[in-house]
């Protein structure tokens, strides 16, 4: 127990706090980039789909970086803790900062009094935050290239804004701005899909 709480406080120091810090900085630039401020339904759900997705980007696709320095590769290969666990380490503590950002940033909407209903915005926010993060994640651990990682989530989420839902049907990113959200759940379900076969993989090729 002692050794995976080391492995948490480490990841925490040296790593995370800094995609913590870019979250935070992406939606507190909000009210700089689009309005926040009494918006109607419609209008919230773009705030949330359109800009505050893009921290589940920031906090997913890097669970594998620190190991793109090659001492610190041979150093976990040399310790007994298995790297699938230390991934699922990183990988549980970015999600537990995603869902503390995202709820901060809805609390902030609903102080600003934009309409919309928490119980489904929120997990609807989180489930367009992993599916992006998912797609980032294991295209990293396909193709071992942090650039990539950062590219294929962007580039789904240009392709969701041109073509929209007539060609991704239920992996259409924008759903609640149409009053739909069964799409959500095939949004989370696959980004969770994305999240364990990245580090499966990735796990496979570090052992």
């Amino acid at each position: 127990m002692e050794r995976y709480l080391a492995i948490g406080k480490e990841t925490i120091r040296y790593h995370l706090i800094w995609q913590v810090l870019i979250s935070i900085g992406i939606l507190c630039a909000a009210p700089l980039v689009l309005g926040v401020r009494n918006l109607n339904i419609q209008e919230t759900a773009r705030v949330v789909e359109y800009y505050a997705v893009f921290p589940g980007i920031v906090l997913l696709v890097p669970i594998f970086l620190p190991e793109q320095n090659r001492d610190i590769r041979d150093l976990i290969r040399s310790k007994y803790t298995a790297v699938g666990a230390i991934y699922g380490i990183r990988l549980v503590l970015s999600i537990v900062v995603m869902m503390a950002v995202s709820a901060l940033f809805l609390y902030a909407l609903k102080i600003g009094e934009c309409e919309f209903p928490f119980d489904t915005f929120y997990p609807g926010l989180l489930a367009g935050m992993v599916f992006l993060g998912g797609i980032g994640l294991l295209s990293y651990a396909l193709c071992d290239n942090v650039v990539v990682g950062y590219m294929m989530p962007l580039l789904f989420y240009i392709v969701s804004m041109a073509s929209g839902e007539k060609y991704l049907g239920k992996f259409y990113l924008f759903s609640m701005g149409t009053g739909s959200y069964e799409e959500k759940w095939y949004l989370a379900l696959a980004g969770m899909l994305f999240l364990g076969v990245g580090i499966a993989v990735r796990s496979r090729k570090e052992s």
